[in-house]
């Protein structure tokens, strides 16, 4: 009985082999998001990585300060179920306002299309984003495709602790 092996892992049969299978961390099918630490103008801000690079193509530093962490962790819930989504779905969420009287932040989250490539004859093909936008006094916002939204996901832990290192409470 003849058993392929991993051209990479050689001691690996490729039916148990991550690598072969697609399913090993920090591939383009099944990605490592991190956080990374550092200051703009003085101020803490933390930028998002997929596999120790950018997080889309389209943006090559997706990182944010302090309030927008804390409207990111508020609306944790929401982020985590546009990815989940499809795009037919995420065309019908519902637009919400969230609380945070912890934060004292109100964040209205809904869905707008943004452009995500055009076609070979120039028409442009629009994609669903989320976009969360800081009520008054607040004027931050941020707009997120279901990729951004999965990263913050599966980053969550390392969110809430660099915004308990900033002084505030999870």
């Amino acid at each position: 009985m003849n058993q392929e092996r991993c051209p990479k892992n050689p001691s690996m049969l490729k039916a148990y082999c991550a690598h072969c299978q697609g399913t090993e961390r920090g591939t383009a099918q099944n990605p490592r998001f991190s956080l990374k630490e550092g200051t703009y103008c003085g101020y803490p801000v933390i930028e998002v990585l997929k596999n120790g690079g950018q997080v889309t193509i389209s943006d090559s530093h997706f990182r944010f300060g302090v309030r927008k962490a804390e409207m990111l962790a508020a609306s944790m819930a929401l982020l985590r179920a546009f990815w989940r989504s499809t795009d037919a779905e995420r065309l019908h969420f519902k637009p919400q306002i969230i609380e945070s009287r912890l934060r004292n932040l109100r964040i209205n989250v809904f869905v707008e299309m943004h452009p995500d490539f055009e076609l070979s004859d120039g028409r442009p093909i629009d994609r669903p984003w989320l976009r969360l936008q800081a009520l008054p006094p607040d004027k931050d916002h941020i707009g997120l495709g279901a990729t951004k939204c999965r990263a913050i996901c599966e980053v969550e832990v390392e969110l809430r602790r660099w915004l308990q290192k900033q002084g505030l409470p999870d």
